[in-house]
């Protein structure tokens, strides 16, 4: 099998027609030149996987992952992956470490995922070393090592890698493995917004919001939260919401807040929700609602939103929304203050 760089004259015709199905397949997946179409894409590279293409059966196992031109299909997708894996495609064996850290269609086993990402990384592959790095934070597959971790994190940043890029700007930004430094942590931030990544994109508005790294600019910050609302990043929606209730670098309408809010909300987001019930509680914006509040506290609470525990705490103890209970109360007081918010 030629690999997907070789010249054409190196090619068979079998490899070339091949080769030729599955750069036009490309130009459709990304728009280059034609506009999107996935549907095409993906008949495009079923068309290059039969024939044996290795960049092609992963690039159609990755349409089934994310249900693009096709139907999701996480058992297909990894059929798919698993097959350009084994016949030596770099990106399909990383892809593959996936659904061993997931759990996806296979065990999750973190010791595989962790052997898959470090021959990635070998290869100097940007994800690989990104996961790699990642393992090391959190402690999966691997010691805990919060050196190890940014130093991955920077070489896969140094690949231009939007994910890493943030990654880098977490490590500086809360000083994981490297000594905290709000300007460097805006850099990198910056570096990966720029590239198009969401999650980059609303921690440069948090920047600009706090001023932490550069100087508070809330027109910029709105800016930023607008990209990564766009990109459908329901953190940036809730705090845009945040710079309507405040009016911050927009006008000022409790309204428009708790509509983002509610979008933020329902898409599952911690801030979102929490944002929300104090609007309920309080009727800003919106009419009160004290059980429903309590709710939204509650399941905010839950994805261990820390800010989200003191006011829990406070409806346990007052009898806002819900019963009063002590002993729940006193749970919640204890974990906002674990947290380093304390209650009254």
């Amino acid at each position: 099998m030629a690999k997907s760089n070789n010249q054409a004259g190196e090619l068979s015709p079998t490899e070339f027609l091949a080769k030729k199905y599955f750069d036009q397949a490309e130009k459709y997946f990304t728009g280059d030149g034609v506009p999107v179409d996935f549907k095409r894409a993906a008949d495009g590279y079923a068309q290059s996987a039969k024939l044996g293409y290795a960049p092609a059966i992963f690039s159609l196992g990755v349409c089934y992952i994310r249900g693009m031109g096709v139907a999701h299909d996480e058992q297909r997708a990894y059929e798919l992956i698993k097959q350009a894996a084994d016949m030596g495609n770099t990106d399909a064996r990383f892809t593959l470490g996936h659904f061993y850290f997931e759990g996806s269609v296979v065990a999750r086993d973190y010791d595989k995922a962790v052997e898959i990402f470090r021959e990635a990384a070998a290869v100097n592959h940007p994800g690989g070393l990104n996961d790699l790095g990642y393992c090391y934070q959190r402690g999966l597959g691997v010691e805990q090592d919060l050196e190890k971790a940014f130093e991955y994190f920077m070489r896969a940043a140094e690949y231009d890698f939007a994910a890493a890029q943030n990654n880098v700007g977490d490590c500086y930004n809360f000083g994981r493995g490297v000594t905290a430094d709000g300007e460097k942590a805006f850099l990198y931030y910056y570096r990966a917004a720029q590239n198009g990544y969401a999650i980059a994109q609303n921690n440069v508005g948090m920047c600009y919001l706090n001023g932490r790294g550069v100087k508070v600019d809330y027109a910029q910050a709105v800016h930023w939260f607008e990209l990564a609302g766009k990109q459908g990043n329901p953190v940036a929606v809730a705090n845009l919401g945040f710079c309507y209730e405040t009016g911050r670098g927009v006008e000022k309408s409790a309204q428009k807040a708790v509509q983002l809010y509610t979008i933020a909300a329902d898409a599952d987001s911690a801030p979102g929700q929490y944002n929300l019930a104090k609007c309920l509680r309080d009727g800003v914006g919106i009419k009160a609602d004290v059980e429903r509040a309590f709710s939204l506290f509650k399941r905010s609470a839950e994805q261990q939103f820390p800010v989200a525990y003191a006011e829990l705490a406070d409806c346990y103890a007052r009898g806002i929304g819900t019963k009063p209970d002590p002993e729940l109360a006193a749970k919640y007081k204890k974990l906002a203050e674990d947290a380093g918010y304390p209650t009254a």
